[in-house]
């Protein structure tokens, strides 16, 4: 057994013990939710996160405030709703206002068209998830809380969201697929490196030789996890 493999270890309790944690921490941050002054918050966020996105994500992965559990909860529910829009906006174009489009076509897909929403909606959640997870059991001590780990792994998502948000425009005009996927894949770079340095800060390496195997094992897992929910037709 190589030292990435005892680092990952997580025994039944200590995973009981968070997820309830985890669980009760983010009930007490939506009761405690104050869109007004929450979305101030956020604004603040995300011109700080532009200017300097290295220094907010090390905040975030430091921070015991739940300011950034809030920021991410925000982030996720935006990709959440920017996917459901695009799949209803996507369903609209293609059964009701395209050329065979008709009441009865879009019924007759109705159960493929929300099958299809479901995984699209899950896909977000198994990557945060999976990623929050091998990140959690690869560290050596566990002084950061799944909730922190997964609301920074949701920072890093940024770039990711405004792909999401730009490719709006191909539903519209399919003119624009090339430029959206040559965007897509810029965004996905760059939210790569900002997950590179998240795993560094929070899986506290100092020594860069060691941390970069531990990023590519992660990696490495992540990828067959992502390869095999291709398979079922979710794309993380």
């Amino acid at each position: 057994m190589d030292e990435n493999e005892k680092n990952f270890s997580i025994n039944a309790e200590d995973l009981k013990k968070e997820t309830s944690e985890t669980v009760n921490q983010v009930k007490d941050t939506i009761k405690n939710v104050d869109f007004k002054e929450d979305s101030k918050e956020a604004r603040s966020f995300f011109l700080s996160f532009f200017k300097n996105p290295l220094g907010e994500i090390k905040k975030a992965t430091e921070s015991t405030d739940s300011k950034f559990i809030k920021v991410a909860i925000i982030i996720f529910v935006v990709w959440l709703a920017i996917i459901l829009a695009a799949n209803l906006l996507n369903a609209a174009t293609n059964y009701l206002l395209g050329t065979f489009g008709s009441f009865s076509y879009f019924f007759s897909h109705l159960f493929h068209n929300i099958f299809n929403l479901v995984k699209d909606l899950i896909a977000p959640v198994i990557t945060i998830l999976t990623l929050s997870g091998l990140i959690y059991g690869f560290k050596k001590v566990k002084n950061r809380s799944f909730l922190t780990i997964a609301s920074s792994i949701l920072i890093t998502k940024i770039p990711v969201v405004i792909a999401t948000i730009v490719s709006l425009l191909t539903i519209f005009n399919t003119h624009f697929l090339k430029i959206s996927s040559t965007f897509a894949g810029f965004c996905d770079i760059l939210s790569t490196v900002l997950l590179f340095f998240t795993m560094k800060n929070l899986s506290e390496e100092d020594k860069n030789d060691s941390y970069f195997w531990k990023f590519a094992s992660i990696m490495g897992i992540f990828y067959i996890v992502k390869s095999v929910c291709s398979y079922l037709g979710i794309y993380l």
